[in-house]
Protein backbone atom coordinates (compact mmCIF):
# COMPACT_ATOMS: atom_id res chain seq x y z
CA UNK A 1 0.00 0.00 0.00
CA UNK A 2 2.81 2.27 0.52
CA UNK A 3 4.28 1.87 -2.52
CA UNK A 4 1.20 2.93 -4.13
CA UNK A 5 0.78 6.16 -2.31
CA UNK A 6 4.47 7.35 -2.34
CA UNK A 7 4.74 7.77 -5.94
CA UNK A 8 1.25 9.42 -5.74
CA UNK A 9 1.76 11.71 -3.17
CA UNK A 10 4.97 12.62 -4.56
CA UNK A 11 3.55 13.18 -8.19
CA UNK A 12 0.72 16.00 -6.40
CA UNK A 13 3.43 17.42 -4.52
CA UNK A 14 5.38 18.15 -7.72
CA UNK A 15 2.10 18.95 -9.89
CA UNK A 16 1.53 21.55 -6.78
CA UNK A 17 5.08 22.99 -6.79
CA UNK A 18 4.94 23.15 -10.24
CA UNK A 19 1.61 25.49 -10.38
CA UNK A 20 2.62 27.59 -7.42
CA UNK A 21 6.24 27.82 -9.27
CA UNK A 22 4.65 28.99 -12.84
CA UNK A 23 1.64 30.93 -11.39
CA UNK A 24 1.99 34.72 -12.09
CA UNK A 25 -0.97 35.45 -9.39
CA UNK A 26 -4.32 37.04 -9.19
CA UNK A 27 -4.53 39.41 -12.01
CA UNK A 28 -4.21 43.15 -11.61
CA UNK A 29 -7.20 45.52 -11.87
CA UNK A 30 -6.66 47.83 -14.37
CA UNK A 31 -9.39 49.11 -15.91
CA UNK A 32 -10.72 51.47 -18.81
CA UNK A 33 -14.07 51.47 -17.61
CA UNK A 34 -16.41 50.11 -14.86
CA UNK A 35 -17.29 47.27 -16.43
CA UNK A 36 -14.14 45.77 -15.83
CA UNK A 37 -14.22 45.75 -12.70
CA UNK A 38 -16.35 43.44 -10.01
CA UNK A 39 -19.42 45.72 -9.30
CA UNK A 40 -20.99 42.78 -7.40
CA UNK A 41 -18.30 43.97 -4.87
CA UNK A 42 -19.32 47.99 -5.29
CA UNK A 43 -15.91 48.24 -7.63
CA UNK A 44 -15.91 51.07 -10.03
CA UNK A 45 -13.01 52.36 -12.43
CA UNK A 46 -11.39 55.11 -11.36
CA UNK A 47 -9.82 56.46 -14.86
CA UNK A 48 -6.79 58.77 -13.69
CA UNK A 49 -5.63 55.82 -12.40
CA UNK A 50 -6.98 53.18 -14.52
CA UNK A 51 -7.75 51.21 -11.34
CA UNK A 52 -10.62 48.83 -10.18
CA UNK A 53 -11.11 50.82 -6.66
CA UNK A 54 -13.92 50.13 -4.11
CA UNK A 55 -16.75 53.02 -4.63
CA UNK A 56 -20.35 53.37 -3.24
CA UNK A 57 -21.74 50.81 -5.47
CA UNK A 58 -24.59 52.88 -6.43
CA UNK A 59 -26.06 53.15 -3.38
CA UNK A 60 -27.80 56.87 -2.82
CA UNK A 61 -27.01 58.63 0.02
CA UNK A 62 -29.42 59.82 2.23
CA UNK A 63 -30.36 63.21 2.86
CA UNK A 64 -31.33 63.07 6.82
CA UNK A 65 -29.51 60.34 9.14
CA UNK A 66 -31.44 57.24 9.43
CA UNK A 67 -32.59 57.69 12.95
CA UNK A 68 -34.90 60.92 12.55
CA UNK A 69 -38.27 60.54 10.81
CA UNK A 70 -39.54 61.88 7.92
CA UNK A 71 -41.99 64.55 8.55
CA UNK A 72 -45.20 63.46 6.90
CA UNK A 73 -47.60 65.81 8.58
CA UNK A 74 -49.16 68.22 5.81
CA UNK A 75 -49.34 71.30 8.24
CA UNK A 76 -46.69 74.07 7.20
Amino acid sequence: MVRVLAPLALLAAITIAGCALFSDGPPENFCRSDADCFRAQGEVCDLEAKKCILGDGGIPVPDAPADVPADTSDAP
